[in-house]
């Protein structure tokens, strides 16, 4: 396995669920972390938990100036950007005409725009070293539709077309983009939502964070662009 040198890795929705072991594993891998979301608590228990140096950054992925901000504060106090992982999402289930505009503009953008405000803020000091990797959570849904969740599939496929873009725009620059698409994943996305949604045939989170180990991981000699995981009884 090759081993990174030391450096920093964002990671925006790490206080639980799949943030929570990409932070984890990526703290394993001798990263510093740079924890990014609206509570510091959960955030402040996982950079305990992990035991590396770290920064808790109090901040909504939604705000890009303040993203920005985030951006030259971890530079500065951690050291280089190796890893962005925008992992903060949310769902919410309804027909398309009882969804509340509010609900559908707050899926968009948190799972998209905050992603892109990320990008757009931790990108530019990855091109000046020619280095990094950009590692977008996509989904399912992304690539298929559900009924009732519109605002998340919205998201998802606004997000893999974004995905798509960048890595266009950044082929031969040093800095890589990887998708990593799962299925079901037992996370708290689906506490509160309406259904009944079995989380034992739902993939773990820390599978999750193991492909993203792996796409790190990959020779230089192959881009690693996209890996798709599924629950083994097939989409929920």
């Amino acid at each position: 396995m090759n081993q990174p040198p030391v450096g920093v890795a964002v990671v925006s929705g790490a206080g639980s669920g799949i943030g929570r072991e990409i932070a984890l594993a990526l703290a394993r891998r001798g990263r510093c972390l740079a924890l990014v979301g609206r509570r510091a608590e959960p955030l402040s228990r996982v950079l305990a938990e992990s035991g590396a140096r770290g920064l808790v950054l109090d901040q909504d992925v939604r705000d890009a100036g303040g993203l920005a901000a985030a951006a030259i504060r971890v530079e500065s106090e951690l050291g280089p950007v190796e890893e962005v992982v925008p992992a903060a999402g949310i769902a919410s289930v309804a027909p398309f005409l009882a969804t509340p505009a509010a609900d559908f503009e707050a899926a968009l953008a948190t799972n998209l725009t905050g992603v892109a405000n990320l990008a757009r803020a931790f990108l530019p000091a990855m091109l000046e070293r020619r280095r990094g990797v950009l590692v977008a959570l996509l989904s399912v849904a992304s690539r298929r539709a559900f009924p009732g969740w519109s605002a998340y599939c919205s998201s998802k496929f606004g997000l893999l077309g974004l995905v798509e873009v960048l890595r266009e725009e950044l082929a031969g620059t040093g800095v890589r983009v990887v998708a990593v698409t799962p299925g079901a994943t037992a996370s708290p996305l689906w506490n509160g939502l309406p259904g009944q949604w079995d989380r034992t045939r739902m993939i773990p989170p820390a599978e999750v964070a193991r492909a993203v180990l792996w796409a790190l991981d990959a020779d230089p000699s192959v881009a690693v662009e996209e890996i798709r995981l599924r629950p083994p009884g097939g989409d929920l």
